[in-house]
């Protein structure tokens, strides 16, 4: 039974409080759960309620995409305008082309026109004449 004496058991051993050890790390002090590390001193990344800034790539590439699609709109939406555009300002001036024809020809029916003799006729140059001066007194 003397042996028994010798052998150490974790009854026979001196107790020693494993946080005031000087060997151990102090787990009381740490907020980190294994021994023998450093306290980090980063934030967690929900610290304080708010959600890390960092994206998934998932995110980004829907981000990315959306963006994308946006400028691809706006870059339709701008050249269907000008398409538009180009197409009103040529119907317009189509308009004042078929105008101007047919008053150029208006005016060399009424100056071609003449008698049996081949002597003018005054009585449509000087209505010609009158349409002129009404033109030029409704846009002078």
């Amino acid at each position: 039974m003397g042996n028994a004496k010798n052998l150490k058991t974790p009854q026979s051993r001196p107790h020693t409080n494993p946080q005031t050890s000087k060997f151990k790390h102090n787990k009381a002090a740490g907020s980190n759960k294994s021994s023998g590390q450093k306290p980090s001193f980063k934030r967690p990344p929900h610290a304080h309620g708010k959600r890390a800034f960092v994206k998934s790539k998932e995110d980004l590439k829907k981000e990315r995409a959306l963006k994308f699609q946006q400028r691809q709109d706006a870059r339709a939406q701008k050249q269907k305008e000008l398409e538009e555009e180009r197409a009103k300002a040529k119907q317009e001036k189509e308009e004042k082309v078929r105008q101007y024809k047919k008053k150029r020809l208006e005016r060399t029916k009424a100056l071609s026109k003449r008698t049996q003799r081949g002597q003018p006729l005054m009585k449509d140059r000087m209505q010609l004449l009158l349409k002129q001066i009404q033109e030029m007194k409704r846009n002078g």
